[in-house]
């Protein structure tokens, strides 16, 4: 951890480095010891000229490899203190239902790049029909209207868009692009890509890789996906259950086990899935009680994990929930920010972001 400063200065400043969702720019900032997470998260919206942050966080990777959201409520100091250099990616935490009851447009053009990268890495999965469709948008975006004399044979396929890109949905976007999107300007293609993602399975979902504990299941690789709606699980691309938050009861963990208490029709079900570690379930039932107490109007601020022979681990909630966020009615107090847009699709030989990330198949790699 880079700092200045005598270790007994009250002054001593840390230095760290933000990853915007445009993997090309970044942020260094400072903090000193006793800021909190919230802290670098305004910051760091205030440097983009965000007024919207709620649903945006800052992801951390630690010593093990192991995925961390910084907790806003808590000394950055404490959270990162083994890690040198400290590396922190700006991400969407909280994909919202609905892109388009956010106020402005530069935060759904934030949704829209953080969408763009989970369709790269196999997050935003999507049959080819849609796969063409979103491909064809960002060559819109990226390109304006198709020029016959510019844009020459394959002119997709030495883009980076998707994380199996085959030939036939190439040729299909570059149809849609030259036929259909003439004349789109950058914001109506935002518009369109953000009606088509949202509606998908897999959108707003991270997935974790887990096991189940039923008989047949044991030896099949499965997905973990959490968002607005519930808890998802996926069996490579296809989605297999579907635990919306009005039937769960409760979530918690024992070792390695994260459990899920339901009630269907009055009948109450409990449902367990292992986690590669035990520091991976605590990850995984810390970001579903974020996502249930951020969606949920009615979850309590402080949670308890860990079962009878776990530790027991106490999660309070920092911020504001959606329900509060859409109440506050009022508009905006200034005017639209301009949105400085940039060329953010990678070349095929473009390296991958330092962040891991999990597609949801598999056998196509990370």
């Amino acid at each position: 951890m880079l700092k200045f400063g005598s270790k007994h200065d009250s002054n001593i400043v840390y230095k760290c480095t933000v990853r915007l969702l445009e993997d090309t720019e970044i942020l260094e900032c400072e903090y000193k010891p006793q800021h909190k997470g919230i802290y670098l998260l305004e910051y760091v919206c205030q440097q983009l000229n965000l007024i919207e942050q709620d649903y945006l966080g800052l992801r951390y990777v630690d010593n093990q490899d192991q995925r961390h959201w910084l907790d806003l409520g808590k000394s950055i100091c404490k959270q990162v203190k083994d890690l040198d250099p400290v590396l922190f990616s700006f991400r969407v935490k909280f994909y919202p239902p609905d892109p388009f009851r956010l106020k402005e447009e530069i935060t759904r053009y934030q949704i829209f790049l953080q969408l763009k990268r989970d369709l790269l890495h196999g997050r935003l999965y999507c049959g080819p029909t849609e796969a063409a469709m979103l491909s064809a948008l960002i060559l819109q975006g990226e390109f304006g209207d198709y020029d016959p004399e510019i844009h020459l044979a394959n002119y997709v396929s030495d883009l980076k868009i998707l994380l199996k890109q085959t030939e036939a949905i190439e040729e299909k976007a570059m149809e849609i692009h030259q036929k259909q999107l003439k004349g789109q300007s950058q914001s109506q293609v935002e518009t369109a890509f953000l009606k088509l993602a949202c509606q998908l399975d897999t959108y707003g979902v991270d997935p974790h890789p887990v096991k189940g504990l039923l008989q047949d299941q044991k030896r099949s690789q499965l997905y973990l996906g959490i968002n607005y709606s519930g808890i998802l699980t996926f069996q490579g691309s296809r989605k297999t259950h579907h635990f919306r938050w009005p039937d769960i009861q409760k979530i918690n963990y024992e070792g390695k086990v994260f459990i899920i208490h339901l009630n269907y029709n009055d009948k109450k079900h409990t449902v367990g899935f292992k986690c590669p570690s035990g520091q991976a379930c605590r990850h995984v039932w810390r970001c579903a009680v974020e996502q249930m107490l951020f969606f949920t109007s009615d979850a309590p601020s402080v949670v308890t994990g860990g079962g009878f022979f776990s530790w027991g681990t106490k999660f309070k909630y920092t911020g504001r929930t959606e329900k509060e966020i859409l109440e506050d009615s009022g508009s905006p107090s200034r005017e639209e920010p301009n949105i400085q847009r940039s060329s953010s699709v990678r070349r095929k030989a473009s390296s991958v972001p330092a962040t891991p990330s999990t597609p949801l198949q598999p056998h196509l790699g990370k």
